[in-house]
C-alpha cells in the first residue's frame, strides 16, 4: 500500500510538472470531428468554438458578384464543411476577449483551419480580435490572395454588415459608444427615486387623542353661564 501511494505521488508530480512545462496542456480548447455551424463556428459536442482573427457571413447575409445574389452565409458555411470534410480538427484558445463562443485557433493535421478559410475567400479578417495579435498579419496576407483571385466573398462585393463586424472600430464609434453610456447612466439617475430630506411625520396616536378631547371652549361658557 505504501508503494502504491509512492507511485501515485510520483505520477502526479510528474503530470503536475509535464503541464506547467508544457503550456499546449494548460491551454483550454477542443478536439475531435466537429459540426460546422456556421462560416467561423465549429461545435464539439456541446462546446461551440469560434475561429480567432476572422469574420465569415452570417446566415441571411447576401453576397453580390455582378447581377447575381446569393446566400453568402450559407456559401461559408458549407465551404467550410468541405474543408475539414471528416479530419479531425483541434482547437486551442488564443483570447480571452470573450469566453463563449469561445476564441480559437484550430490545426487539420499540420494546416490551420482560420487561413484555410481566409484563402479560401469565405472570411474577412477581423480586426476587432485580430489587431496587434501576432498572427494579423499573416492573416491580411491570406485574405489579400484571396481578394486579389476573387475567391468566395471576393468574387463580387461583400456584404456591408460583414465589413462593419470586421473593422476596427474607429475614435468616432468609440465616442459615440462613450456618449451613448453616458446618457444611458444620465437617464438611469433620473429614473432613481429621489430620498425626501424633511418627510412629514405624523403621529396617528396623538392626532386620536386630541380629536377624541372634549370642546374646552364649550365647557368654559357653560361653566360661567350656569
Amino acid at each position: 500500500m505504501k508503494k502504491l501511494l509512492i507511485i501515485l505521488s510520483l505520477t502526479l508530480g510528474l503530470i503536475a510538472i509535464e503541464s506547467r512545462t508544457n503550456p499546449a496542456m494548460a491551454v483550454p480548447g477542443a478536439a475531435g470531428f466537429p459540426d460546422v455551424i456556421e462560416g467561423d463556428k465549429l461545435r464539439f459536442g456541446n462546446m461551440i468554438v469560434e475561429l480567432f482573427g476572422i469574420r465569415a457571413p452570417k446566415p441571411g447575409m447576401i453576397c453580390r458578384a455582378g447581377s447575381v445574389e446569393f446566400q453568402c452565409g450559407a456559401a461559408a458555411a458549407q465551404a467550410l464543411d468541405r474543408i475539414i470534410e471528416n479530419y479531425a480538427i483541434k482547437c486551442q484558445q488564443v483570447s480571452d476577449v470573450q469566453l463563449f463562443p469561445m476564441l480559437t485557433e484550430c490545426q487539420m493535421g499540420q494546416n490551420d483551419l482560420n487561413r484555410l478559410i481566409l484563402r479560401a475567400g469565405w472570411a474577412m479578417v477581423d480586426m476587432v480580435s485580430c489587431d496587434s495579435h501576432p498572427s494579423c498579419a499573416t492573416y491580411l496576407s491570406d485574405q489579400k490572395f484571396a481578394k486579389d483571385n476573387k475567391k468566395g466573398i471576393w468574387m463580387g462585393t461583400p456584404p456591408s454588415e460583414l465589413v462593419a463586424l470586421a473593422a476596427k472600430p474607429t475614435k468616432h464609434d468609440l465616442q459615440d459608444a462613450d456618449d451613448a453610456n453616458a446618457l444611458k447612466n444620465m437617464l438611469d439617475d433620473a429614473r432613481e427615486p429621489q430620498p425626501v430630506e424633511n418627510p412629514i411625520k405624523i403621529d396617528l396616536a396623538s392626532e386620536l387623542e386630541k380629536a377624541n378631547e372634549p370642546d374646552r371652549t364649550l365647557l368654559s361658557f357653560l361653566t360661567n353661564t350656569f
